[in-house]
């Protein structure tokens, strides 16, 4: 808080200001008699009075007891330049939050962003009340002008990651077993309020370690809870809006060839403000009713792609909701790859196509050569499948049909999650490819381009080639070497120039990230998978191997890795050193 400077005392008498001094005035007489006097010291230099941060840079946050246990940490997240203003009271409901610790603030406390840390003392009796009070809360801050406010979803509490859980009465066990309802109301909250965005501590909460009761934040805790949340409004400000469509320029830039048919990107979505997804296409046409990328509110979701060129040499990609969008290519294929490229489109999808969900341990015919574009026969394709899970922890395969199913699933999805995975995959001598899944699920499937038949390109069924689950877990900075080049029938010479490869990180211990590289080229500053705690994640990818046929994967937290298998290629595949061509967090 910034407080006035303090003046010269005044008083005012019948409406007229009046100053009141120490000193007479020069006309008076001095005693003549006086000695003089040595000159007194010079006065200290004033010291100017801090000027209030412009509102892009002041943050008022108010909270409850959980919250508050960030105090400290939260002013130190930010930059010494912002100014951060934390508030509120333990043990009350939003409401009161919103009537005696922001309603009563005055101006300069708020800026352009608050944060609520508020709903741990839930009234789990009455979701509606909970849903007036977010209302409440969001109307009251908006009246105080800011423009964006970010909830802090409440952790929830499990025998997991709380030891004391058998202990608790069964009030308390009441309440802890609501926020996960209460949260989803947070999510829901924003589509009634644009300027409402999520932090997740949630979905990063859910180890041990971070509290002293289950709730309340131990300095761990605190740090952790900060850093996401200063993040979160930090990057807030500039994300592109829903709806956007982004251009860059591929074809001729960071070694792409000028002729160049498709490129292999890493598309990366940042802190989103809402579930969604985004597609890349080629530019110069409609965009396709298909995704790439699928995500959550407040993630960094990471998903590779072969996407098409388009006219100009330019690719195109269309978001769904505000988010920062990080693109990277880390390869080409050139005029005589044998890549078609098609207008991409949607081969199946369960929800909508007449068929319905897949039920267990069934499989499920999709026709890739009836779409548009496809070739007759048997034919590579490039296609997206995508997971809707349902109620449980789904396993997915996408194979050529009349063949076995892969012994592991091209795609393991939490309950309720939405992942998809690009694949390069053969079709039998009609066209098809069939899917099957352990559990009840929908799944989509989108064409993207074919590769003619003496197309240097060489899919196989997916195999498992590394699992560090038989010994102990890997370290955060742990280095994983693969040797491509004679792994699985893949030629030693020529050396191939890139691995279809799969890369898991098993229930991670922390927020982390891995990439995958060739060997002798070093780590590059880029990610292919971005994970929180105890959340499995998959993505899969052409790595480009080095001239050894190795190739390295990264891992910046603890956990285990799973790499598999799915094909190789030689000349059709041009390597590239990974180049960022957007990161629009720092535009």
């Amino acid at each position: 808080m910034f407080r006035a400077r303090a003046g010269r005392r005044t008083r005012r008498t019948s409406g007229v200001l009046i100053a009141v001094v120490a000193a007479v005035t020069s006309a008076m007489p001095h005693p003549a008699a006086a000695a003089p006097t040595a000159p007194s010291a010079p006065l200290p230099a004033q010291v100017p009075r801090p000027a209030i941060p412009t509102p892009d840079k002041r943050v008022f946050m108010v909270s409850d007891s959980v919250g508050l246990g960030a105090k400290t940490a939260m002013v130190k997240a930010f930059p010494s330049d912002w100014q951060v203003t934390v508030t509120g009271k333990p043990g009350i409901f939003v409401e009161q939050l919103a009537t005696n610790y922001v309603q009563y603030q005055p101006a300069y406390m708020f800026g352009d962003s608050a944060i609520v840390a508020g709903g741990y003392n839930y009234p789990y009796w009455d979701p509606p009340r909970f849903d007036r009070a977010i209302d409440q809360m969001v109307n009251t801050l908006l009246a105080k002008g800011v423009k964006r406010i970010f909830w802090v979803t409440m952790r929830e509490i499990t025998p997991y990651n709380f030891s004391g859980w058998n202990g608790l009465s069964s009030a308390y066990k009441a309440l802890y077993l609501a926020y996960p309802y209460a949260n989803n109301q947070l999510r829901n909250a924003q589509g009634r309020f644009p300027e409402l965005s999520i932090i997740d501590w949630a979905a990063v909460a859910d180890i041990s370690g971070l509290t002293y009761d289950g709730l309340h934040l131990n300095p761990t805790g605190a740090n952790l809870y900060s850093s996401i949340a200063s993040l979160a409004v930090k990057t807030g400000a500039n994300r592109l809006p829903a709806g956007t469509v982004t251009e860059l320029q591929v074809a001729g830039q960071n070694g792409v060839p000028e002729d160049a048919t498709a490129a292999a990107l890493n598309l990366t979505i940042f802190n989103p403000r809402r579930q969604g997804w985004l597609t890349a296409y080629p530019c110069g046409g409609d965009m396709p009713v298909v995704s790439s990328l699928n995500f959550r509110p407040h993630q960094i979701v990471a998903g590779t792609a072969i996407v098409p060129i388009g006219v100009d040499g330019k690719i195109c990609i269309y978001q769904s909701t505000e988010a920062h969008l990080i693109v990277d290519v880390n390869g080409a294929f050139g005029a005589g790859s044998g890549f078609v490229p098609i207008t991409p489109v949607r081969a199946t999808d369960t929800r909508y196509d007449g068929t319905g969900a897949l039920t267990a341990n069934t499989e499920r015919t999709v026709h890739l050569g009836a779409m548009e574009g496809a070739p007759e026969g048997e034919f590579t394709a490039v296609v997206n499948f995508t997971i809707l899970g349902t109620s449980t922890f789904t396993d997915a395969r996408l194979y050529t049909c009349g063949t076995t199913p892969p012994a592991v699933p091209n795609r393991s999805v939490e309950a309720g999650h939405v992942q998809s995975i690009p694949m390069v995959i053969q079709t039998d001598a009609n066209g098809d490819v069939c899917v099957t899944t352990n559990a009840a699920a929908h799944v989509l499937v989108d064409l993207f381009g074919t590769f003619t038949a003496d197309s240097d390109i060489h899919p196989f069924p997916t195999m498992r080639v590394m699992d560090t689950r038989s010994g102990a877990i890997p370290a955060a900075g742990t280095v994983l070497t693969l040797p491509v080049a004679g792994t699985a029938g893949i030629a030693e010479a020529p050396a191939p120039t890139a691995a279809m490869l799969s890369v898991t990180l098993n229930y991670p211990l922390g927020i982390g990230w891995a990439t995958a590289y060739p060997c002798a080229d070093g780590m590059p500053p880029t990610s292919i998978i971005n994970v929180v705690p105890l959340h499995q994640q998959t993505n899969r990818g052409l790595i480009p191997v080095d001239d050894n046929g190795d190739l390295c994967v990264y891992i910046s937290v603890s956990a285990h890795v799973l790499l598999d298998l799915s094909g190789w290629t030689g000349t059709a595949f041009t390597p590239l050193s990974p180049a960022r061509l957007i990161d629009t967090r720092w535009l």
